[in-house]
């Protein structure tokens, strides 16, 4: 138990040093909603994989809800109430059989748990009811079911600093995540791509898009023309996490990426730059408590 322990506050410690402020167990308690955003899948039933956008982050040194996350995770259906024998699947689109997702849907757990449990990994798994619609869409949200959200994976958790002394990016900034995950989207030349505008200062804007990237129209900056091949421009676009670049678009929320734009983006730590065809619009608010839509 002793050893337990000791693994269990080494752990925090490591975790902890990963942030600018502390992060202590059972800290940022609250109602933490996420956005669902699902990975292609021939299967329309049971357990569903899916990118989950901490919906929604706020600005401030005292709000529980001042980290941008997003996660890989598995939303498993529950049964209702006991008058199911099985649980039914859960009435979400499904890609690519479903083309775009065309509503905002959500999950939020309904009593309040502590997002630093999630951050310390201590807390993997969370029970919930699924709506189509939340707080910022134009109708009233929807029940769907119930489901638990398994926590897999902590791909991008970014604390949210309210200081007016951080500058803007002078440039549009998106982090990407791939909509196919399976080993045979390693290769394939059109990839669709969730990408969620990277919050940085305030105010900001939170927003997330669904693109495609057609890869044969890929190419590597003219500096680097030894740095790149199609297996490594799939390889930085299939990254979940990347950050993109648009350089000819200041960070605005005026100047979101909106559908049916087409963009030239390029990702910041490599050579790739790529048009993306911006399909649809899913979720923006305005920050810096992200109550205000777009």
């Amino acid at each position: 138990m002793l050893f337990q322990n000791l693994f269990l506050t080494t752990l925090i410690l490591i975790i902890n040093a990963q942030y600018p402020v502390p992060i202590p167990p059972g800290g940022r308690m609250a109602v933490h909603g996420w956005l669902i955003l699902p990975w292609d899948t021939n299967v329309t039933s049971g357990p569903i994989q899916a990118w989950f956008s901490h919906h929604v982050p706020e600005f401030g040194i005292d709000s529980p809800h001042n980290f941008q996350i997003i996660l890989n995770g598995l939303l498993t259906p529950l049964s209702c109430f006991n008058t199911e024998s099985t649980p039914q699947p859960i009435p979400i689109p499904y890609p690519p059989q479903d083309e775009l997702l065309q509503y905002e849907y959500t999950i939020t757990p309904p009593p309040a748990f502590s997002l630093n449990d999630l951050l310390l990994e201590r807390l993997t798994e969370l029970k919930g009811v699924i709506y189509n619609g939340s707080f910022d869409t134009s109708y009233e949200r929807i029940p769907l079911a119930l489901g638990t959200l398994t926590v897999r994976q902590l791909i991008t958790a970014v604390y949210l600093n309210e200081s007016k002394s951080i500058p803007s990016y002078p440039d549009l900034r998106y982090l990407s995540y791939p909509r196919d995950m399976s080993p045979s989207g390693d290769t394939k030349p059109f990839q669709h791509v969730y990408f969620a505008h990277e919050i940085y200062s305030v105010p900001d804007f939170d927003h997330i898009i669904h693109g495609r990237i057609d890869t044969t129209q890929c190419h590597c900056d003219t500096k680097f023309p030894l740095l790149c091949d199609t297996k490594r421009i799939l390889q930085e676009i299939r990254t979940p996490g990347v950050e993109w670049s648009f350089p000819t678009l200041t960070n605005d929320f005026k100047n979101r990426l909106l559908p049916p734009s087409i963009i030239r983006g390029r990702i910041t730590s490599g050579p790739v730059l790529c048009p993306i065809t911006v399909l649809e619009s899913i979720h923006c608010t305005i920050g810096p408590d992200f109550s205000e839509k777009c």
